[in-house]
């Protein structure tokens, strides 16, 4: 017999009840009691039984309507029903069967088997829950092998992993730790909790039941948080939570712990062998995914990396010449369809040759890379600076017009003008600059704005010889 069983007893005869619940406490069962059918089928709903004893003839709501009722609701359907009756009714036991009932049992009760026919259902009904527990941990592996071998993507795969867990063990926060190969640091790469979470440094330290799996390649399963030393240290901080019990599985490779699946809960109840097998089970399975998330981060550096190279300039530090002109289509097209202004700003360092030939090449690296700090210093978030080529500057303006754009020009270059070089200590650098602005009758395509404002720098040049002109 399960502890704490619950039988639920329909009949209208107090008598009667109280008969069956004199047996059947004496057995330790749990006996609720309902005195019509209304009754017993709130009482269903509120908090289902074990095992119900349904009296066939009642007033009203009778014992065939409710074992109908019963049966045909998916989330009730499962549990046992015996039919009471009179002896010799036997049309009311075939009706009773008919509805759904799996058995009868006759009035007045015979002790012995009365307890005989619950205890076979109530053992029927036991294996009956392990095979449905069972088949669904069976099901969830195979849906997290499945979403192993059909993505690529190791996020996708480890956060399947920790929300089939959560669901299946019914744990409040399920993690996977990825650990480093040096066995110091940990990375939460996945939680139930939140499917943006991934690679979230933690200090190990503060999780002695994830370091005595690291020390011992073994399941650390703490039932009680309050009692158990492994936690000890941190015992003041988890009292906080919610938390009363934990979980721990090494996911291994290689003979290696690269990491832990982490389950923590506020329940009372110690952890099933069967959950525990289950996990076991993912834990193997999760090795691969580990593997994978690790080499994915590595890619995505080495991507981010690339991608920072290909964009950058490497004197300045800047956007680069390439990267200028994907921004430049990108907001052309974005002027194009919302009508909104565009400009472009030209500028480069008067008298550059000759600072390189006075003083280096080297010298004159250095200036641009100082000009780079000052430009990016002075234009607003949503301007884009880059470096054109040689000693050239290009910066575009989204959403600013001829007008905004000859102030923003100016303000840079007076910047620029009063800026104290370090390669320059007795003397600054002037800059010219030309602008183009979007929409305009001589701008066609993107491409155009650069070429009116490199135009324009150029007649700038020619009719302010060393000198910053100054915006009409």
């Amino acid at each position: 017999m399960e502890p704490l069983t619950k039988i639920l007893v329909v009949d209208d005869d107090k008598s009667a009840r109280k008969s069956i619940r004199s047996i059947l406490e004496k057995e330790g069962y749990v006996v609720v009691e309902a005195d019509d059918g209304a009754s017993g089928l709130q009482q269903v709903k509120t908090d289902p039984p074990d095992l119900i004893l349904l009296d066939i003839v009642m007033p009203r709501v009778d014992g065939i309507k409710v074992c109908r009722a019963i049966k045909s609701n998916p989330e009730y359907h499962k549990i046992p029903i015996l039919m009471t009756t009179s002896m010799g009714s036997k049309d009311d036991i075939i009706r009773g069967l008919e509805s759904g009932a799996d058995d009868y049992v006759v009035k007045p009760y015979d002790r012995s088997e009365l307890l005989a026919r619950i205890k076979t259902f109530l053992r029927a009904g036991t294996l009956l829950k392990q095979l449905e527990r069972e088949k669904r941990d069976l099901l969830a592996i195979l849906d997290i092998s499945n979403t192993i071998t059909s993505t690529l993507d190791s996020r996708d795969v480890l956060f399947s992993i920790v929300k089939k867990i959560a669901e299946i063990i019914e744990v409040n926060r399920c993690s996977i730790v990825r650990i480093d190969a040096d066995g110091h640091r940990g990375f939460v790469v996945a939680t139930s909790e939140d499917p943006n979470i991934f690679n979230i440094p933690i200090a190990l330290e503060k999780y002695p039941e994830i370091m005595k799996v690291l020390d011992t390649k073994e399941i650390v399963v703490i039932n009680d948080i309050d009692k158990n030393p492994i936690v000890a240290s941190v015992r003041k901080y988890l009292s906080k939570t919610i938390f009363h019990s934990l979980l721990v599985l090494p996911v291994i490779m290689k003979q290696n712990v690269i990491g832990t699946i982490l389950l923590r809960t506020a329940r009372t109840r110690p952890f099933e062998e069967r959950e525990i097998q289950f996990c076991q089970i993912v834990a193997n399975a999760a090795a691969n995914a580990l593997i994978n998330a690790s080499l994915f981060e590595s890619m995505e550096l080495a991507n981010a990396h690339l991608e920072k190279l290909a964009t950058t300039d490497g004197l300045t530090g800047i956007f680069n010449h390439r990267y200028f002109y994907r921004r430049l289509d990108e907001e052309f097209t974005r002027s194009e369809r919302y009508n909104n202004p565009l400009s472009t700003i030209m500028l480069d360092v008067d008298g550059f040759k000759e600072i390189n030939d006075t003083l280096g090449h080297r010298t004159g690296d250095r200036i641009l890379k100082e000009l780079a700090v000052v430009l990016k210093s002075k234009i607003r978030k949503s301007d884009i600076v880059a470096r054109y080529g040689g000693d050239e500057f290009v910066i575009l303006l989204p959403q600013t017009d001829r007008q905004g754009a000859e102030m923003e020009a100016n303000r840079v270059a007076r910047s620029i003008m009063s800026y104290q070089f370090e390669s320059l200590p007795e003397s600054g650098i002037k800059v010219s600059y030309g602008i183009s602005t979007y929409p305009n009758e001589h701008i066609l395509k993107a491409d155009d704005l650069v070429t009116i404002a490199d135009r324009s720098l150029y007649a700038h040049k020619a009719k302010n010889k060393n000198q910053t002109p100054v915006p009409k």
